[in-house]
């Protein structure tokens, strides 16, 4: 204790480092120096910047128009024209336009490759088009501009080089002015104490005190001093982190077997879980099967009674009562089929047999078996598929099932008077695309996702009073995936639904 006591008493103190004013003087310089190159820089690079955001704004406002009506017509040599003149006449090295809702590129010139460590820089905009009669703009496609992320860097070059020749010039002549005050009174001092401590011996116990700067070194002597305390306290923490050292071994391995003997169980579980899904499905296709035969025999003895082929029933109620049985049969019966149908797929048991589908004929059947539903609710379905249409190459079970599923939800969520509608097209990829679009309730844009979960159900004062398992767009979904297209839905409350069915190109075929 009187040791380190004495090594902390302060010395003679002849130079402190308020005696080292020339030093602080270059350094406070200095400091300031960088500071104004620093906002002098940033001014230059920032009207580099604002500059480029002004010629994008011009080249947004200048092609979206052009863009727009490329997209419409499906016009993809015009909209390379007009990408390529995009890219000649603005500071963009590349474009891409995007499909909004596959994300699939449409059409792109020059450099398109953005992103971290692209050395590009990405900016974007929607191109939105009003047709002609229609009250709202519809979502063509996304388009982004890719420029090199030093553009601003490479035009404001000349004078950054101008304002740091300057700034390097003052620098040298300051460095000349104080180097040797610096270099005496700060440095050498500084050099003999970082010597000192280098010499250390960290296997060495104890650790031998350093003496390397004299009485008169100020501050530097006191440095001195605490570091020589702090190699006192080091021996202590030496031999306490042995200690510690020795409990973390035993520790690491209780650790260690902690972990296998957790990821044991885990590994159980997952094989269960893996059962568990496999035991599902197994159980959804036997249960699914086994209470089809009854309700076949339901819906058949019900229907004898409906009919009164044996004989006119004595009771009206009974004839109601009969209808009331067969409809929830029926009723029972679709769900079942919809819960083994998705089993199946889930199962990779689902197969396609396929051929080329007429979706002229696929439309008129659709019309046949929709129409019941459509007279008890006064409800029109139009059909637009133009003459030529090409052929469809698919399972036409599957497609009808599919068609059937979404216009019976057009139906059940219209009210009566409404409208549903059937259309289909061909893209600009050359895939089949088929719509099918309601004046219904609509569906908020967050439900969304759920409506195509299996059994998700959107509850509202609307949907209330409609049954329904919620199965038909899922299972809808990963049919039309089975046929490797995609399901897509563009929805508002209060307005109506459209579900957007796209093949790929592959799918298409030529009439002839």
């Amino acid at each position: 204790m009187d040791a380190d006591k004495t090594a902390g008493a302060p010395g003679p103190v002849r130079r402190t480092l308020a005696g080292r004013l020339f030093t602080s003087i270059f350094l406070a310089f200095l400091a300031f120096g960088i500071l104004i190159t620093a906002v002098l820089v940033w001014d230059v690079l920032r009207r580099a910047d604002e500059e480029i955001d002004r010629e994008i704004r011009i080249v947004k406002s200048a092609f979206h128009d052009p863009i727009a009506d490329q997209l419409w017509a499906y016009d993809e040599k015009e909209l390379g024209a007009v990408l390529a003149a995009l890219v000649r006449l603005s500071v963009a090295d590349g474009v891409a336009v995007t499909d909004p809702f596959s994300g699939r590129r449409l059409g792109a010139h020059g450099i398109t490759i953005g992103g971290e460590g692209s050395g590009m820089v990405v900016h974007s905009f929607d191109i939105n088009y009003v047709p002609q009669g229609a009250d709202k703009a519809r979502h063509l496609g996304h388009v982004e501009l890719y420029l090199p992320n030093d553009l601003s860097l490479v035009r404001s070059w000349p004078s950054i080089m101008l304002i740091f020749t300057a700034a390097s010039v003052k620098l040298l002549l300051i460095w000349i002015l104080f180097n040797y005050y610096a270099q005496r009174q700060l440095v050498r001092p500084l050099s003999r104490l970082s010597d000192a401590v280098d010499r250390i011996d960290p296997g060495w116990r104890p650790h031998r005190e350093i003496q390397a700067v004299g009485p008169e070194d100020g501050e530097l002597r006191h440095l001195q001093d605490a570091f020589n305390r702090l190699l006192n306290r080091l021996e202590t923490a030496h031999a306490e982190r042995a200690a510690y050292e020795e409990e973390l071994v035993g520790a690491r391995e209780r650790l260690e077997d902690a972990v296998a003997e957790r990821t044991r169980e885990l590994e159980g579980a997952r094989r269960r879980a893996e059962e568990a899904s496999m035991a599902k499905s197994r159980f959804l296709a036997m249960m699914s099967h086994e209470l089809r035969t009854p309700l076949n025999s339901i819906l058949g003895f019900s229907q004898f009674m409906v009919d009164e082929i044996m004989g006119r029933m004595a009771n009206a109620r009974y004839l109601e009562y009969a209808g009331d049985i067969q409809h929830s049969a029926r009723h029972l019966l679709d769900v079942i089929n919809d819960i083994l149908d998705i089993s199946k797929v889930e199962a990779g048991e689902a197969k396609l047999e396929e051929e080329d589908l007429d979706l002229h004929e696929v439309a008129a059947t659709i019309q046949r078996l929709m129409a019941p539903r459509l007279s008890a609710k006064e409800q029109v379905l139009t059909v637009s598929i133009p003459a030529g249409m090409p052929r469809l190459r698919g399972d036409g079970r599957v497609i009808r099932q599919i068609l059937m599923n979404l216009c019976s939800n057009a139906n059940k969520f219209t009210p009566e008077g409404g409208a549903v509608t059937l259309t289909a097209g061909v893209d600009y990829r050359g895939g089949i695309r088929v719509e099918v679009a309601d004046t219904g309730v609509g569906i908020a844009a967050a439900n969304i996702p759920l409506v195509l979960e299996a059994f998700g159900q959107v509850r509202t004062s609307h949907t209330v009073t409609h049954e329904g398992t919620g199965l038909g767009l899922t299972l809808s979904k990963q049919l039309v995936d089975l046929h490797g297209g995609d399901l897509a839905i563009q929805s508002e409350v209060g307005k109506g639904t459209t579900v957007i069915l796209r093949f790929p190109a592959a799918r298409t075929v030529p009439s002839a």
